[in-house]
């Protein structure tokens, strides 16, 4: 997350970055009663989060709240991992088992 750590006590006073949710009140692209996840900069683990509508995506329906959630972290840091990996070449996913690593293995 951007920032770090801080040096007496970490720059945001929410932690967490994943949040799957439902739309209580919306702008332009969502509904209120949809049903959303992000990954946030800035804090997520709350109750209630006021978020950017540019900062969510619709979630998928085959998935619970608890699933969505779990998800964005782990798979964007895959992605990222995984950026410039050509058909062809070989990689090797330590520790498989983790969210990252099921992700990259997929």
């Amino acid at each position: 997350m951007a920032g770090g750590f801080g040096l007496r006590r970490p720059p945001a006073g929410i932690l967490g970055c994943d949040l799957a949710g439902r739309v209580e009140t919306a702008g332009m692209r969502f509904a209120p009663g949809d049903d959303v996840y992000a990954l946030l900069p800035r804090g997520a683990h709350a109750e209630y989060v006021c978020v950017p509508e540019d900062l969510l995506a619709p979630m998928p329906v085959n998935l619970t709240h608890e699933q969505a959630a779990a998800m964005p972290m782990a798979a964007v840091t895959a992605l990222v991992a995984l950026r410039g990996v050509e058909a062809g070449q070989r990689v090797l996913v330590n520790g498989a088992s983790g969210g990252v690593g099921t992700f990259a293995v997929q």
